[in-house]
């Protein structure tokens, strides 16, 4: 029994021996090569956990960083987003006014004339009919055979008329059939709708020197059109030799796709020419 307790007496003299001598060593600096050759060997261990902590931070912070990006190009994405829809909008906005602006132009050209605006509402959709439905009728003074325009050119007539509604057959249905001339040729003729959805122009006299690019306009002639609107513009010519006559095929000016607002010229009224027919045949079952 005693010799246990003086064992741990022991124990504890040399514990407390062996702390006063580490306190004393660094403080003096004595156990200095003793503790270097003690964390020699750890030292790489050390600079590892070094550099993974601070791979660890800089990978954080990264990620926190691709993170706020990601959130900002997204932003901007939305942002880039809503601006093309509002150019989209302004660029309506421009075709309508420059529409508008057309038709003020014609009207001011034109004083003559009266001429009612109107709102494209439907489109026949049938292959062989060319047509549409306007937004205006009998009430705003329009009636059937009224010519219908754009700010690019003829559009049409009207074919029927409700109170606030009118049908419009439009320049390019094959049953369409205007008096025209060339301005340039100094020749007329008769402009036809193809089923195709584009103008020809026939029975053009076969001297007439006819030129790609020369300009279409109405003639006038028949009494079933006013004067010098624009119809379309030459792109290519037939000239058959056997033939008193030559044709033209003739890209409209209008854009009949992409018809929205046109104008009726209220003001004139079809010259209806079948009342001289009768007097001219009457007249001649007199002669001799």
């Amino acid at each position: 029994m005693r010799q246990e307790t003086g064992r741990l007496i022991t124990l504890i003299l040399l514990g407390i021996a062996a702390i006063l001598i580490i306190i004393i060593g660094n403080q003096s600096g004595i156990l200095q090569p003793i503790t270097s050759v003690v964390m020699a060997p750890l030292r790489p261990v050390s600079r590892l956990l070094s550099d993974l902590t601070g791979d660890a931070v800089r990978l954080t912070d990264e990620r926190e960083e691709y993170a706020i990006l990601e959130t900002q190009v997204f932003e901007l994405e939305q942002l880039v987003a809503e601006m093309q829809i509002e150019i989209v909008e302004l660029r309506a906005i421009e075709q309508d006014y420059n529409r508008v602006l057309g038709l003020l132009n014609y009207a001011t050209d034109n004083p003559d004339q009266n001429l009612v605006a109107a709102n494209v509402i439907a489109r026949d959709t049938s292959s062989y009919l060319r047509r549409i439905i306007i937004n205006r009728g009998t009430r705003d003074g329009i009636q059937i055979g009224n010519p219908v325009i754009s700010h690019e050119g003829l559009v049409g007539r009207v074919e029927e008329v409700a109170a606030n509604a009118a049908w419009v057959r439009l320049a390019i249905d094959p049953s369409s059939a205007i008096s025209a001339r060339l301005l340039q040729a100094l020749a007329e003729g008769t402009v036809i709708g193809q089923l195709q959805g584009g103008l020809r122009m026939e029975y053009i006299p076969q001297e007439a020197l006819i030129e790609i690019g020369d300009m279409v306009l109405t003639s006038g002639l028949g009494g079933t059109l006013p004067a010098n609107i624009v119809i379309g513009q030459v792109t290519s010519v037939s000239r058959p030799q056997a033939d008193p006559f030559q044709s033209a095929e003739v890209r409209p000016t209008v854009n009949f796709e992409r018809l929205r607002v046109v104008s009726v010229i209220t003001s004139f009224r079809p010259i209806d020419l079948t009342v001289f027919e009768g007097e001219t045949q009457a007249g001649g079952s007199n002669r001799p």
